[in-house]
């Protein structure tokens, strides 16, 4: 088993913010293929303390046994403790990872592999949406400082992980599966909080369901079979990072492994709806 340390930017039931970090962290209680260390918060999909406090409270929703802690002591005490074991998965603002390598000037030599959520190519477009890329231009400083590391690094970008559309009905599906175990007052907050955030997507993208983008991350880990292999060369200056873009070159020293498709969107679902549920009764 991999063991994984998750930095997010979880908002999952603050109205009008994403819910995919939230998912993504039941997946990784549920999977098998999980060594779950923990959980540190960053900024991005809201304000740091915006993140505790939803964390906090998902936790306790949902009666969810897992740890997190704020700012990077938690990352540099692990990959210390587990030289080239950890893998971290990192789906908001780069700042935990950049500020390991001010605490630890090492921390990047000792992890085993980093795989994020963010970036972009080209301009991001999501059903004929001009869509902001998030989570790179957080923090443009700490972006280019992880994407220069020499990590091991696997990048799922936005436009990739558009195509990880989760819909209504397989939303339904799941909050079938997730009745069985769930308390009322556990399925009643997760179903409010699904549902709203679907009714948000209809009204800005005029879709019935969401781009479960983090979700890439873990389903990665378990099933990379399910994603192309694409590897690119990073340029030694990232030029447009305050907008989120990567500069690629033909070559260089910054190889890096990025997907350009989701291979089987019906399997990737199926496959987090069970992970989900797993995750949900793991108390």
């Amino acid at each position: 088993m991999r063991k994984i340390i998750f930095d997010c930017d979880n908002t999952f039931g603050l109205s009008g913010r994403d819910v995919d970090d939230g998912l993504t962290l039941l997946y990784l209680l549920g999977s098998p293929a999980v060594d779950f260390l923990g959980v540190t918060l960053t900024y991005g999909n809201g304000s740091l303390a915006e993140v505790t406090q939803k964390t906090e409270e998902m936790k306790e929703r949902l009666n969810l046994s897992f740890d997190f802690y704020q700012g990077a002591d938690f990352l540099v005490e692990q990959v210390n403790r587990f030289p080239n074991e950890v893998t971290i998965l990192a789906t908001g603002a780069l700042t935990n990872l950049a500020e390991a390598k001010q605490l630890d000037p090492t921390f990047f030599e000792k992890v085993h592999e980093i795989v994020l959520m963010g970036g972009t190519t080209e301009p991001l477009v999501v059903n004929q949406r001009k869509v902001t890329e998030l989570n790179f231009t957080c923090d443009p400083t700490a972006t280019k400082t992880v994407l220069l590391s020499q990590a091991k690094l696997t990048i799922m970008n936005g436009h990739m992980t558009a195509e990880a559309f989760f819909s209504k009905r397989e939303m339904e599906q799941f909050l079938a599966a997730a009745a069985k175990t769930a308390t009322p007052e556990a399925l009643k907050w997760l179903s409010e909080t699904l549902e709203n955030w679907i009714k948000w997507n209809e009204k800005v993208f005029n879709f019935s369901g969401f781009c479960n983008w983090d979700m890439t991350t873990a389903v990665y880990l378990e099933r990379p079979d399910l994603f192309s292999e694409e590897h690119y060369f990073l340029a030694n200056e990232q030029l447009e990072l305050t907008k989120g873009q990567m500069t690629l070159a033909e070559d260089s020293t910054y190889p890096v492994k990025m997907p350009k498709q989701l291979l089987d969107i019906s399997s990737f679902n199926q496959l987090i709806i069970k992970r989900m549920t797993a995750g949900l009764q793991k108390n």
